[in-house]
């Protein structure tokens, strides 16, 4: 029988795409949605790490069950330091007096497609990511990952639901977008990030 775990979010691409890493490890991944819970995480951390953290916690707290929580960040080259994304990549700046509001998907897409026409329609970006498992009181484990990416104002007709920047990113391997990925060049993608996480769980599970 399958070992239940927490994944700290209510997006279901990202909890989908956990459960083909993890099922196989012999773990079932439930999310908020899941298991009828609404919990709120206040995003405020300096560093993905401090971010995930916060959300395997509030998971952990709430449940007690096992519960792990995966953090963001994105940096575009070529765009000033004040308007980086970072850990607001749905937090698109609205306005001219600095302030941000949680965008949808369409939101998104169009915010980062003119913010990238005016680099010239194509820069290079860097994801960083971080996993933080809590197991019990005062068990947590963490890892953190690094993947470049290539962005683009030309859209995909293509949609990954939750995940909109998919549809203006290029895998620099194979020149697709990455809403155009089979399942196996995805992993060859995310290898640092994707297989990073598997392994990470891989030497946890003994914890869980």
């Amino acid at each position: 029988m399958n070992k239940e775990i927490l994944m700290a979010t209510t997006n279901s691409h990202k909890t989908e795409r956990f459960k083909s890493y993890l099922t196989p490890l012999g773990l079932s991944v439930v999310n908020f949605s899941d298991i009828g819970k609404k919990i709120e995480v206040i995003e405020d951390g300096r560093t993905p790490e401090e971010n995930a953290l916060k959300k395997a916690k509030a998971g952990y707290d709430a449940t007690g069950m096992p519960a792990f929580g995966v953090d963001y960040w994105l940096y575009i080259k070529g765009i000033p330091d004040e308007i980086q994304p970072g850990p607001n990549v749905r937090r698109i700046f609205v306005g001219s007096g600095g302030e941000r509001k949680e965008a949808t998907d369409e939101e998104m897409i169009d915010y980062y497609t003119k913010l990238i026409n005016r680099l010239g329609g194509r820069t290079q970006g860097l994801w960083n990511s971080a996993v933080v498992l809590i197991t019990g009181f005062g068990n947590s484990y963490t890892g953190s990952f690094e993947r470049e990416t290539i962005l683009t104002s030309t859209i995909s007709p293509n949609k990954t639901e939750g995940e909109p920047l998919n549809s203006i990113q290029i895998d620099s391997r194979t020149g697709k977008y990455y809403t155009d990925l089979t399942k196996d060049e995805w992993l060859m993608l995310q290898d640092k990030r994707e297989r990073g996480y598997i392994r990470f769980f891989e030497k946890h599970l003994d914890e869980i």
